[in-house]
């Protein structure tokens, strides 16, 4: 079984300039994630997961897990945050709750097939429903069978640790799927 953690198998980050006013898309900062890669793992990419946003609902931070067989756990972990410092601990803790990511449920995210980024699904969830009262989100992006479309699932926190809603969205045709809570 590989079982990746973010402490063991270390955290790379890739910042973006302090003076860029644009959010830190899930797509952008993959660019910047794949810089720290070797090419054969590039392509590789099992997970994509955002840190929890304060009421912009813009993200932050970013969470990119590939496979890597050259690893100790089949896979490397790798987070873009939009700092300056590569010692800033929310960045770290942001992600604390999800420290161990497993792996064999997750397939290889098909990139050519995921064309709609993180703030396009943010569009489409707003688009759909009236979202009240929310001020945070988290964002995952994973591919549920190969060759399948992958799918954003958005989940919307009010004032409770608990998500009050949750939404998936196709990453590449943008249809919008609402979840019942668990």
């Amino acid at each position: 079984t590989m079982h990746c953690s973010l402490l063991s198998l270390g955290c790379v980050f890739g910042f973006v300039p302090a003076n860029n006013q644009t959010n830190l898309t899930a797509l952008r900062a993959l660019k910047i994630a794949q810089r720290r890669l070797r090419p054969e793992v590039r392509a590789k990419l099992l997970s994509v997961s955002s840190a929890r946003t304060d009421g912009s609902l813009a993200p932050e931070a970013w969470r990119f897990v590939f496979l890597d067989p050259s690893t100790s756990g089949n896979c490397r972990v790798v987070t873009v945050a939009a700092k300056t410092s590569s010692e800033h601990p929310d960045t770290v803790e942001a992600f604390s709750s999800a420290k161990t990511e497993s792996v064999p449920t997750t397939h290889v995210i098909a990139q050519n097939k995921w064309v709609m980024d993180s703030d396009q699904a943010l569009a489409q969830v707003r688009g759909a429903a009236k979202l009240k009262g929310i001020r945070a989100a988290e964002y995952r992006l994973g591919e549920p069978r190969s060759g399948q479309e992958p799918l954003w699932t958005l989940y919307f926190y009010a004032e409770s640790a608990e998500p009050v809603a949750r939404f998936q969205v196709g990453a590449r045709t943008g249809a919008v799927k609402i979840l019942a809570n668990e």
